[in-house]
This record gives structure tokens, sequence and C-alpha cells, in this order.
């Protein structure tokens, strides 16, 4: 018997070895970390969205009733991210997303654009201590990235927040300090273009970004965020390629002559914004993780000063029936009058890592109201 206890140890020991990685993978799953693979420090997180709509509206409106839901922020398609996390240096972490979309396009139903899988944002974390954390963004940085939300990655495809929050940058920096009962995130942001005129959408553009966030009570968080943007008033920020800082770009000195396309080895398709600098605030409350009331407004520092605002609420509980409402609406002109406005109400059915949101929404541009149906899934592993 001896003898065989001595034989028989070793295959014991592997196959609890095995069985302790298994538990730990199916763990990390539950809880919505992703997957980690054994002896590969590798953490692959995905997330897949879906939007679909029927516009309940006569055939020939098609193209006008598709700009008018456009314009408030109703986009259909087909999305997927993916999210590769390593650690490095103890408890530094570094990720890398690629994503890839189908959306529709034209004036018929058939009509699709797609985009190939491409890399889309690079980010390093280093936890300096307990307390403070800076975080780098070499590219795909948005202000999305510093909310301090452990979720974004499932919301980010419902995110209805200040359309400048999701704008792409160039390359960002912040650092995030956390308390016992608050948070407080910084961060400075760099949209370098090609066009040099300031005056334009495309002009060089500096991004500053903050975030408080506290708990005042039990199940009860706070948060207030916002953000300035201002156009540089040299080019020294532009034609900032990926991973590529011009030599004299931190220092005065002359324009950095631009590198033609042809030369550029690496390239990496980032979404362009084409609004004007901007000044945004949101203000967010949670209560007991599922009831959540959001406000925000934001204003372009531009001529006509157009004014965008939205409300939303919502309560959506795991494994349970929830439902939210959200509206919002432009206003533009010398006396502010709301030309675009749009109302939502819908469901949400959570089946442990997906969900589906089937919902109505009424969008209107003059005094004509496009109603649709809209069904959203996401599902996060």
């Amino acid at each position: 018997m001896k003898r065989l206890q001595r034989e028989t140890f070793p295959d014991v020991v592997k196959l609890l070895d095995k069985h302790e990685q298994i538990e730990r993978i199916l763990s990390l799953y539950k809880k919505g970390k992703g997957f980690q693979f054994p002896d590969f420090p590798i953490r692959v997180k995905i997330a897949l969205d879906a939007v679909g709509a029927l516009f309940l509206i006569d055939g020939d409106e098609f193209s006008r009733a598709k700009a008018v839901l456009d314009k408030a922020g109703y986009h259909t398609g087909l999305s997927s991210r993916f999210v590769f996390e390593s650690k490095t240096r103890g408890k530094d972490t570094i990720a890398a997303e690629l994503a890839t979309r189908l959306e529709a396009a034209g004036s018929h139903l058939w009509e699709a654009v797609g985009r190939p899988v491409e890399l889309t944002r690079l980010q390093y974390c280093a936890r300096i201590n307990k307390r403070l954390s800076m975080i780098l963004v070499p590219f795909g940085a948005q202000c999305n990235d510093f909310l301090g939300d452990p979720r974004r990655l499932q919301s980010q495809a419902s995110f209805h927040g200040p359309p400048s929050f999701a704008e792409h940058h160039n390359c960002a920096a912040g650092l995030r300090i956390k308390g016992s009962r608050f948070t407080a995130s910084f961060a400075e942001l760099i949209f370098g273009s090609e066009k040099a005129d300031s005056e334009s959408g495309g002009a060089n553009r500096m991004t500053t970004f903050g975030q408080v966030s506290c708990e005042p009570a039990k199940d009860v968080k706070l948060s207030l965020s916002g953000i300035w943007q201002a156009c540089s008033p040299t080019s020294r920020f532009n034609n900032l390629r990926i991973l590529v800082v011009p030599a004299g770009s931190l220092k005065p000195g002359k324009t950095a002559t631009p590198v033609p396309e042809a030369e550029t080895h690496l390239s990496v398709e980032v979404q362009r914004s084409a609004s004007a600098p901007s000044v945004a605030v949101m203000v967010d409350c949670e209560l007991y993780e599922t009831i959540k009331a959001e406000g925000w407004f934001q204003i372009e520092r531009s001529k006509h000063r157009p004014v965008r605002c939205g409300f939303s609420l919502s309560d959506t509980p795991e494994n349970k029936l929830g439902w939210g409402v959200r509206m919002g609406g432009t206003a533009e002109g010398e006396e502010h009058q709301l030309h675009h406005q749009h109302l939502e109400g819908f469901l949400n059915l959570s089946f442990g890592k997906g969900s589906l949101q089937p919902g109505l929404v009424y969008a209107m541009e003059g005094d004509k109201w496009t109603p649709a149906l809209f069904l959203r899934s996401s599902w996060f592993m």
C-alpha cells in the first residue's frame, strides 16, 4: 500500500493542479474578467454588439428617417471588440484592443459598409502605489478610458453621454487617485490633425478631462465628469503619427516635414472627429449597482454655439427584467431653439453574460417625428 501511495501521489498532485487551473478560468469567466490561458500570461476579453432597427414609416422616407436617427446617435450594425491584457512589472497592466464593425450605409437596407479587424487602442496602466495609478494611451485614446468604470467594455456600445467623451485622440496620459470612498481622475488628450487651419474641425486639439467619484453611503455612488477642449495655437502636433512624436514637438522650432502616407509602415485606423472644440459636463448617480440616473450637456466653442443635452434613467438588474428611458436634444441658433429631439423607452433582458434590449425610439427633426423599433444585443466574455 505504501508503494502504491508513493507511485500515485505525483499523479494526484498533477490532477489537483489541473483542477485548480480549470476552476480559476471558470471563476474569471463568471466574474466577467475574460479568459486567461494556463501558462500564458494574457487575459482575453470579448464584447459582441448587434443593433437592428425597424422604421415605422413609408418606404420612400427611409433615407430621411435614417439620417434623422443617425444625428440622434442611433446607429445599426454589428461590432466586436477583443481586448488582450497582460500583467508586467508586478501589478502594471498593458492592454491592446482590436475591433471590427459592419454598419448599414446608403439609402437601402441591403447596403452595408464593413471595417476589417484593426488595432484601435493601446494602453499601459502603471500602479505606483495603492492609491495612485498612471495611465498612458499611445494611440486610440478616449475620455471614456479614464472614467474608471470597471464595466467600460460592456457599456461602451450603449454609451449615450456627451459625444465628445467618445471622440478618438492620438494619445493621452492621466493620473487616477483612489481612496476609501472617492476616486479622482485627471487626463490630458492630444489630437493632431493633418490640417493646419485652427478654425476647422480638424485642427490640433488639446482636451483636458477630469472626474470625481464618491460613495456618500452604502450602495450609493455619485460621479461628476467634465472636459475642456481647446485648439492648439501652433502646428507642432500636425501629422502626429502612431507611436511617433516629431523631434521638435516638445520645444520651439521649425515645423516637422509631413511624412508621406507611402512611407508610413505602421498604420492604425482611428476615427477622426470633425466637431468643433467643446465643453461638456456629465453627472450620474448609481444606486444598488442597478439603478442609474445620468444627465449631461455639451456646448461647442464655435460661432453658432449649439448646445446638446441628454438624460437617462434605467434599472437593469442581473438575470431579471429591467427598463430604461432616454431623452435628449440639440438647441441651435441665436435663440437656442430645440431642432433635434429624441425619446426612447426600452426593456432590458439579462442572460448572465448577455443582454437583449428591445426599445421604441421617437426622433424629431423640425416638426416631424420619426418612430422606429430598435433591438440591441450585447454579449461579453
